[in-house]
């Protein structure tokens, strides 16, 4: 039996017309997804209208995405969901006590949602070194300018970086490409490296590398496979703080003005970290971290983590709110508003950035240690 029509026979159960036959269906059904309207209703009354209301509201998000996702914190809610909720939110709750073998009726409305946030895209501005502004959402693919012998093309959503023969000092321009919150964006510079660059990013690059080194500047957070070149070794200006140094590798840079750290995290090959005086060599797996210019340490790196934003998703492993509030405002371009004490909320979980912003703050809340608040698009976290 399909959702579809397991729905239509829970219609006509609460309309008092279902068979001997069609009740065994809904059982059977509900058995078979591991639903039962005992572990939801037992004990509550009409008293508990407004209790109930937003528990069976709750419940039906956390059932509508336990197939989909690890429900942040929730793994102890996913079975006891009755999948009729879906039924009662629409046409009124009828909430049975079977145990005591008697009838409570009580309906109740679905809450007033608004439209959901839905997640960034693909979007960038291009700024070249003449001051030129290109919104590369809207532009077209091919050509977007030509700097002396090199040329910068749209391809799908990237842009390429090429170079024609003769180049000269002269020819060398910066441009800087930048995403907006609610944005993502790939480049590939004209040595074959390629960036990817998350929500709320920039990358300062050449129009061709000469000389003896291949160098650009970035800020926010930036993926990147790096050309080997060993006679060009690629230095990465890093918000004016530090400088990444490498020959060809593949490594992740967060770099937040808003966070207290910096980041670098090794995939692939080897990376020197310069900062101050000092150079600290990273080893594929780990994790360079600079905090508020204190100097640099090394840990093991969670891989999947770090490279959750790159493969659209949202990795959670024992994360403040705090931090998850933060990647959630940039992707899904929302202002956030904290009220109470967040040091200790902290969450588990991974989420799809490709889907609606809604359901991910439903999971949140059903943790049960914040309220959250959505007007428009600025979101309150209310410490419980």
């Amino acid at each position: 039996m399909t959702e579809e029509q397991y729905l239509s026979l829970c219609e006509k159960y609460l309309q008092g017309n279902c068979n001997a036959r069609e009740e065994a269906l809904i059982k059977s059904y509900q058995n078979e997804h591991g639903l039962g309207e005992d572990d939801l209703v037992a004990g509550y009354t009409i008293a508990d209208k407004e209790r109930v209301k937003q528990l069976l509201y709750n419940k039906l998000q956390a059932s509508l995405h336990a197939q989909q996702t690890r429900v942040i914190g929730m793994r102890r809610w996913v079975y006891a969901v009755a999948a009729s909720v879906l039924v009662f939110l629409s046409v009124g709750i009828y909430i049975i006590n079977t145990r005591k073998s008697t009838s409570v009726i009580a309906k109740v409305n679905t809450p007033a949602r608004q439209k959901d946030i839905q997640p960034g895209t693909n979007k960038a501005i291009l700024t070249l070194a003449n001051g030129k502004h290109i919104q590369l959402d809207d532009a077209k693919n091919g050509v977007l300018s030509k700097q002396g012998n090199s040329a910068i093309t749209k391809s799908g959503n990237g842009i390429v970086i090429k170079n024609g023969s003769g180049n000269a000092l002269a020819d060398i321009a910066l441009n800087t490409i930048t995403i907006p919150r609610g944005g993502k964006y790939n480049i590939t510079l004209p040595d074959g490296t390629h960036v990817w660059l998350n929500a709320s990013s920039s990358l300062t690059f050449p129009t061709v590398f000469t000389g003896n080194q291949r160098k650009v500047a970035v800020t926010g957070e930036a993926y990147f496979e790096v050309a080997k070149n060993k006679a060009m070794p690629f230095k990465i200006d890093v918000n004016g703080k530090q400088v990444v140094e490498v020959l060809g590798t593949h490594f992740n840079i967060n770099a937040y003005a808003d966070e207290r750290t910096i980041t670098t995290t090794l995939l692939e090959g080897s990376v020197k970290i310069n900062y101050q005086d000092k150079s600290t060599l990273i080893k594929p797996g780990e994790m360079a971290v600079n905090t508020d210019g204190s100097g640099v340490t090394v840990k093991p790196a969670d891989v999947d983590e770090v490279m959750a934003w790159k493969n659209d998703q949202f990795v959670f492993n024992s994360e403040n709110i705090v931090s998850i509030m933060k990647k959630i405002s940039r992707w899904y371009d929302v202002d956030v508003i904290f009220k109470g004490d967040m040091a200790k909320i902290n969450f588990d979980g991974n989420y799809s950035r490709a889907k609606g912003l809604s359901s991910l703050l439903k999971n949140i809340e059903l943790v049960d240690k914040v309220r959250i608040v959505t007007e428009e698009r600025r979101i309150t976290v209310i410490a419980k």
